[in-house]
Protein backbone atom coordinates (compact mmCIF):
# COMPACT_ATOMS: atom_id res chain seq x y z
CA UNK A 1 0.00 0.00 0.00
CA UNK A 2 1.21 3.78 -0.90
CA UNK A 3 3.36 5.17 2.02
CA UNK A 4 1.58 8.12 1.39
CA UNK A 5 -1.47 7.08 1.19
CA UNK A 6 -1.02 5.70 5.03
CA UNK A 7 0.43 8.69 6.00
CA UNK A 8 -1.38 11.11 5.34
CA UNK A 9 -4.40 8.96 6.10
CA UNK A 10 -2.87 8.95 10.38
CA UNK A 11 -2.44 12.56 9.58
CA UNK A 12 -6.10 12.94 8.40
CA UNK A 13 -7.18 11.05 12.14
CA UNK A 14 -5.40 13.49 14.52
CA UNK A 15 -8.26 15.77 14.86
CA UNK A 16 -11.09 13.24 15.12
CA UNK A 17 -8.55 11.61 17.79
CA UNK A 18 -7.92 14.57 19.72
CA UNK A 19 -11.59 15.70 19.97
CA UNK A 20 -12.67 11.85 21.28
CA UNK A 21 -10.25 11.97 23.48
CA UNK A 22 -11.46 15.11 25.12
CA UNK A 23 -14.90 13.42 25.03
CA UNK A 24 -13.74 10.23 26.61
CA UNK A 25 -11.72 11.51 29.49
CA UNK A 26 -14.82 13.43 30.52
CA UNK A 27 -16.81 10.55 30.33
CA UNK A 28 -14.47 8.59 32.62
CA UNK A 29 -14.37 11.37 34.96
CA UNK A 30 -17.65 11.51 35.62
CA UNK A 31 -17.58 7.44 36.18
CA UNK A 32 -15.02 7.28 38.48
CA UNK A 33 -16.10 9.66 40.60
CA UNK A 34 -20.12 9.54 40.03
CA UNK A 35 -20.73 5.89 39.47
CA UNK A 36 -22.69 6.31 36.71
CA UNK A 37 -22.46 6.60 32.76
CA UNK A 38 -22.87 10.26 31.67
CA UNK A 39 -24.87 9.70 28.34
CA UNK A 40 -25.82 13.71 29.09
CA UNK A 41 -22.43 14.19 27.92
CA UNK A 42 -22.58 15.24 24.69
CA UNK A 43 -25.59 17.35 25.09
CA UNK A 44 -23.88 19.39 27.39
CA UNK A 45 -20.99 19.89 25.13
CA UNK A 46 -23.06 20.99 22.26
CA UNK A 47 -24.62 23.67 25.12
CA UNK A 48 -21.66 25.35 25.01
CA UNK A 49 -20.67 24.90 21.43
CA UNK A 50 -24.66 26.71 20.78
CA UNK A 51 -23.75 29.26 23.15
CA UNK A 52 -20.26 30.07 21.27
CA UNK A 53 -22.15 30.01 17.98
CA UNK A 54 -24.70 32.12 18.93
CA UNK A 55 -22.85 34.58 20.56
CA UNK A 56 -20.35 34.62 17.43
CA UNK A 57 -23.24 34.36 14.81
CA UNK A 58 -25.80 37.09 16.15
CA UNK A 59 -23.63 39.23 18.00
CA UNK A 60 -20.57 39.17 16.06
CA UNK A 61 -18.24 38.00 19.13
CA UNK A 62 -14.60 37.36 18.26
CA UNK A 63 -14.61 33.62 17.90
CA UNK A 64 -12.04 33.02 20.84
CA UNK A 65 -13.95 35.65 23.23
CA UNK A 66 -16.93 33.31 22.17
CA UNK A 67 -15.19 30.26 23.20
CA UNK A 68 -14.44 31.15 26.65
CA UNK A 69 -18.07 32.39 27.16
CA UNK A 70 -19.40 29.00 25.93
CA UNK A 71 -16.86 26.75 27.74
CA UNK A 72 -17.70 28.53 30.80
CA UNK A 73 -21.23 28.30 30.22
CA UNK A 74 -21.05 24.26 29.83
CA UNK A 75 -18.20 24.14 33.37
CA UNK A 76 -21.13 25.49 35.04
CA UNK A 77 -23.66 23.36 33.52
CA UNK A 78 -21.41 20.76 34.54
CA UNK A 79 -21.23 22.13 38.27
CA UNK A 80 -25.26 23.02 38.33
CA UNK A 81 -26.18 19.07 37.39
CA UNK A 82 -24.42 17.59 40.10
CA UNK A 83 -25.29 20.00 42.59
CA UNK A 84 -28.23 20.34 42.07
CA UNK A 85 -29.13 17.04 40.43
CA UNK A 86 -27.05 14.43 40.94
CA UNK A 87 -26.18 15.71 45.05
CA UNK A 88 -30.05 14.47 45.66
CA UNK A 89 -29.83 11.39 44.04
CA UNK A 90 -27.07 9.49 45.42
CA UNK A 91 -29.08 6.92 46.92
CA UNK A 92 -29.85 6.15 43.46
CA UNK A 93 -28.88 2.67 41.66
CA UNK A 94 -26.51 3.27 39.04
CA UNK A 95 -29.61 2.59 36.44
CA UNK A 96 -31.51 5.10 38.04
CA UNK A 97 -28.23 7.87 37.71
CA UNK A 98 -28.16 6.89 34.09
CA UNK A 99 -32.14 7.67 33.67
CA UNK A 100 -31.58 10.91 35.02
CA UNK A 101 -28.72 11.88 32.39
CA UNK A 102 -31.40 10.97 29.60
CA UNK A 103 -33.59 13.11 31.46
CA UNK A 104 -30.91 15.85 30.96
CA UNK A 105 -30.23 14.86 27.47
CA UNK A 106 -34.25 15.42 26.95
CA UNK A 107 -34.40 19.08 28.73
CA UNK A 108 -31.54 20.36 27.29
CA UNK A 109 -32.15 19.22 23.52
CA UNK A 110 -35.71 20.88 24.20
CA UNK A 111 -34.15 23.92 26.13
CA UNK A 112 -31.43 25.12 23.14
CA UNK A 113 -34.11 26.32 20.52
CA UNK A 114 -36.24 27.88 22.89
CA UNK A 115 -32.94 29.92 24.05
CA UNK A 116 -31.14 30.28 20.47
CA UNK A 117 -33.75 29.95 18.28
CA UNK A 118 -32.67 28.76 14.89
CA UNK A 119 -31.23 25.17 15.79
CA UNK A 120 -28.21 25.35 12.97
CA UNK A 121 -26.09 28.22 13.63
CA UNK A 122 -22.48 28.90 12.07
CA UNK A 123 -19.00 28.64 13.93
CA UNK A 124 -15.49 29.33 12.77
CA UNK A 125 -12.65 27.62 12.96
CA UNK A 126 -9.94 29.15 15.56
CA UNK A 127 -7.19 29.22 12.74
CA UNK A 128 -7.34 28.77 9.00
CA UNK A 129 -5.08 27.73 6.43
CA UNK A 130 -3.16 24.41 6.05
CA UNK A 131 0.22 22.86 6.87
CA UNK A 132 1.92 20.82 4.27
CA UNK A 133 5.78 19.43 4.09
CA UNK A 134 7.62 16.86 2.88
CA UNK A 135 8.86 13.48 4.51
CA UNK A 136 11.72 10.88 3.77
CA UNK A 137 12.13 12.32 -0.04
CA UNK A 138 8.66 11.93 -0.96
CA UNK A 139 7.95 14.40 -3.81
CA UNK A 140 3.88 14.35 -2.88
CA UNK A 141 3.38 16.95 0.14
CA UNK A 142 0.81 15.83 3.43
CA UNK A 143 -1.01 18.16 4.54
CA UNK A 144 -2.99 19.15 7.60
CA UNK A 145 -5.47 21.75 8.17
CA UNK A 146 -3.97 24.44 11.19
CA UNK A 147 -7.53 24.03 13.21
CA UNK A 148 -6.66 20.06 13.01
CA UNK A 149 -2.69 20.78 14.33
CA UNK A 150 -4.36 23.50 17.08
CA UNK A 151 -6.83 20.93 18.36
CA UNK A 152 -3.82 18.17 18.45
CA UNK A 153 -2.09 20.26 20.30
CA UNK A 154 -4.53 21.39 23.18
CA UNK A 155 -5.91 17.86 23.51
CA UNK A 156 -2.86 16.77 24.33
CA UNK A 157 -2.12 19.84 26.65
CA UNK A 158 -5.00 19.75 28.29
CA UNK A 159 -5.38 16.01 28.63
CA UNK A 160 -1.86 15.74 29.86
CA UNK A 161 -1.70 18.55 32.44
CA UNK A 162 -4.92 16.66 33.95
CA UNK A 163 -3.27 13.63 34.43
CA UNK A 164 -0.34 15.96 36.42
CA UNK A 165 -2.85 17.36 38.15
CA UNK A 166 -4.60 13.70 39.22
CA UNK A 167 -1.22 12.51 40.33
CA UNK A 168 0.55 15.33 42.01
CA UNK A 169 -2.19 17.59 43.43
CA UNK A 170 -4.35 17.24 46.61
CA UNK A 171 -7.63 17.31 44.06
CA UNK A 172 -6.25 14.38 42.07
CA UNK A 173 -5.24 12.70 44.81
CA UNK A 174 -9.17 13.41 46.52
CA UNK A 175 -10.14 12.10 42.95
CA UNK A 176 -8.34 9.02 43.01
CA UNK A 177 -9.80 8.32 46.65
CA UNK A 178 -13.22 9.01 45.53
CA UNK A 179 -13.09 6.52 42.69
CA UNK A 180 -11.94 3.75 44.74
CA UNK A 181 -14.78 4.16 47.38
CA UNK A 182 -16.75 7.33 48.05
CA UNK A 183 -17.71 6.31 51.21
CA UNK A 184 -14.36 5.40 52.61
CA UNK A 185 -12.44 8.54 50.98
CA UNK A 186 -15.58 10.52 53.12
CA UNK A 187 -14.49 8.84 56.15
CA UNK A 188 -10.82 9.71 55.48
CA UNK A 189 -11.84 13.66 55.46
CA UNK A 190 -12.11 13.83 51.97
CA UNK A 191 -14.74 16.15 50.25
CA UNK A 192 -16.17 14.29 48.26
CA UNK A 193 -18.67 16.92 47.51
CA UNK A 194 -16.70 19.22 46.18
CA UNK A 195 -14.15 16.09 44.03
CA UNK A 196 -17.65 15.51 42.28
CA UNK A 197 -18.48 18.80 41.65
CA UNK A 198 -15.53 19.75 40.07
CA UNK A 199 -15.17 16.37 38.13
CA UNK A 200 -18.61 17.43 36.40
CA UNK A 201 -17.56 21.01 35.90
CA UNK A 202 -14.37 19.77 33.83
CA UNK A 203 -16.11 17.38 32.09
CA UNK A 204 -18.60 19.79 30.70
CA UNK A 205 -15.46 22.52 30.33
CA UNK A 206 -13.69 20.11 28.03
CA UNK A 207 -16.74 18.66 26.59
CA UNK A 208 -17.45 22.18 24.97
CA UNK A 209 -14.09 22.98 23.96
CA UNK A 210 -14.07 19.51 22.25
CA UNK A 211 -17.49 20.40 20.70
CA UNK A 212 -16.46 24.00 19.27
CA UNK A 213 -13.26 23.02 17.74
CA UNK A 214 -15.18 20.00 15.93
CA UNK A 215 -17.71 21.95 14.83
CA UNK A 216 -16.29 23.40 11.71
CA UNK A 217 -15.08 20.25 10.64
CA UNK A 218 -18.25 19.26 9.91
CA UNK A 219 -18.96 22.48 7.66
CA UNK A 220 -19.17 24.75 10.34
CA UNK A 221 -22.50 24.62 11.66
CA UNK A 222 -23.66 23.60 14.76
CA UNK A 223 -26.60 21.27 15.38
CA UNK A 224 -28.38 19.45 19.03
CA UNK A 225 -27.07 15.92 17.60
CA UNK A 226 -23.98 16.82 16.24
CA UNK A 227 -22.22 15.37 18.85
CA UNK A 228 -24.29 12.13 19.22
CA UNK A 229 -21.37 10.15 16.98
CA UNK A 230 -18.80 11.94 19.24
CA UNK A 231 -20.65 10.23 22.47
CA UNK A 232 -20.94 6.88 21.24
CA UNK A 233 -17.52 6.13 19.87
CA UNK A 234 -16.25 8.01 23.31
CA UNK A 235 -18.15 5.51 25.14
CA UNK A 236 -16.97 2.71 22.51
CA UNK A 237 -13.59 3.68 23.43
CA UNK A 238 -13.94 3.66 27.33
CA UNK A 239 -15.14 -0.03 26.80
CA UNK A 240 -11.83 -0.32 24.20
CA UNK A 241 -9.72 0.68 26.45
CA UNK A 242 -11.11 0.07 29.88
CA UNK A 243 -13.43 1.64 32.90
CA UNK A 244 -11.08 1.02 35.01
CA UNK A 245 -8.00 3.41 33.98
CA UNK A 246 -7.83 7.26 33.41
CA UNK A 247 -5.71 6.20 30.54
CA UNK A 248 -7.43 3.31 29.17
CA UNK A 249 -9.83 5.66 27.00
CA UNK A 250 -7.61 8.12 25.34
CA UNK A 251 -5.90 5.01 24.09
CA UNK A 252 -8.90 3.63 22.86
CA UNK A 253 -9.64 7.35 20.95
CA UNK A 254 -6.52 7.10 19.26
CA UNK A 255 -7.01 3.72 18.30
CA UNK A 256 -10.85 4.02 17.07
CA UNK A 257 -9.83 7.32 14.76
CA UNK A 258 -6.88 5.51 13.32
CA UNK A 259 -8.53 2.46 12.54
CA UNK A 260 -11.39 4.10 11.22
CA UNK A 261 -9.40 6.44 9.02
CA UNK A 262 -7.25 3.38 7.98
CA UNK A 263 -10.33 0.85 7.40
CA UNK A 264 -11.41 3.68 4.92
CA UNK A 265 -9.16 3.05 2.72
CA UNK A 266 -9.89 -0.24 1.68
CA UNK A 267 -13.31 -0.30 3.53
CA UNK A 268 -15.06 2.64 2.78
CA UNK A 269 -18.67 1.76 2.83
CA UNK A 270 -18.43 -0.64 6.03
CA UNK A 271 -15.41 0.53 8.10
CA UNK A 272 -17.65 1.78 10.81
CA UNK A 273 -19.32 -2.20 10.72
CA UNK A 274 -15.96 -3.92 10.42
CA UNK A 275 -14.53 -1.75 13.26
CA UNK A 276 -17.48 -2.41 15.83
CA UNK A 277 -17.29 -5.47 15.31
CA UNK A 278 -13.21 -5.55 15.66
CA UNK A 279 -14.39 -4.00 19.15
CA UNK A 280 -16.62 -6.43 20.31
CA UNK A 281 -14.08 -9.33 19.68
CA UNK A 282 -11.50 -7.45 21.91
CA UNK A 283 -14.00 -6.68 24.24
CA UNK A 284 -15.11 -10.52 24.29
CA UNK A 285 -11.49 -11.75 24.83
CA UNK A 286 -10.83 -9.10 27.48
CA UNK A 287 -14.09 -8.19 29.00
CA UNK A 288 -12.32 -5.45 31.31
CA UNK A 289 -11.01 -3.51 28.14
CA UNK A 290 -7.30 -3.46 26.71
CA UNK A 291 -5.76 -1.37 29.71
CA UNK A 292 -8.68 -2.43 32.24
CA UNK A 293 -7.78 -3.64 35.78
CA UNK A 294 -9.80 -6.28 37.88
CA UNK A 295 -11.65 -4.57 40.91
CA UNK A 296 -9.92 -6.99 43.66
CA UNK A 297 -12.09 -7.59 46.72
CA UNK A 298 -11.33 -8.26 50.79
CA UNK A 299 -13.21 -9.58 52.80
Amino acid sequence: MDFHLIFQSLLNSFQYAAVLSLSAFAIILIFKTSTTTNFAQGTISVFGAFLTAYLYTNFHFQILLALAIGVVASFLFGYLVDTQIFRRSRRLTGIGKQMITMGIVLFTVGLMPVIFGNIDLNIAPLITGVTSFHLLGITEAFTITNQALLTTVLAILIIGGLFVTLKFTKWGLGVRATASSEPVAGLMGVNTHSITAMSWSIAGGIGALAAILYGPALGGTVSPSFMNGIQVNGFMASVLGGFGTFYGPIVGSWLIAISNNMLGISYPGIKDIILYVLILVVVLIRPIGLFGKKAIKKV
